[in-house]
């Protein structure tokens, strides 16, 4: 019997040779673009993950509720996680998010 699944993650194509001062540009402009602001700014899970970068992205500071990204830059990996548990406005607004982030990359790279 498997475990379930407490979050989703939803991954944003990347092309190779980002850097993380471009990609903390992108995810600044794309968290501004669906009127989110950057609550947090750390790693996530050194050892699995070392020298990744995380976010955590709120609507309101008084709000409940948060999404998840993390880049690393090791295999060019950019994803948001959202937990099944978050309020309904994380639900709605994760998928705008990663849309924003797509969009912020294409602009950046070209493509």
């Amino acid at each position: 019997m498997s475990k379930e699944k407490k979050s989703t993650d939803m991954y944003v194509d990347l092309p190779d040779g980002l850097t993380r001062d471009q990609m903390m540009g992108v995810v600044e402009r794309a968290a501004e673009r669906v009127g989110l602001y950057i609550s947090h700014i750390g790693s996530y899970s050194r050892k699995k993950y070392p020298n990744s970068v995380h976010w955590h992205f709120k609507r309101d500071a008084k709000e409940p509720g948060l999404i998840d990204a993390t880049y690393w830059d090791v295999k060019s990996l950019l994803w948001l996680m959202v937990r099944h548990r978050e309020p309904e406005w994380v639900q709605k607004t994760a998928p705008k998010l990663r849309r924003a982030l797509r969009q912020e990359v294409q602009a950046l790279s070209g493509i």
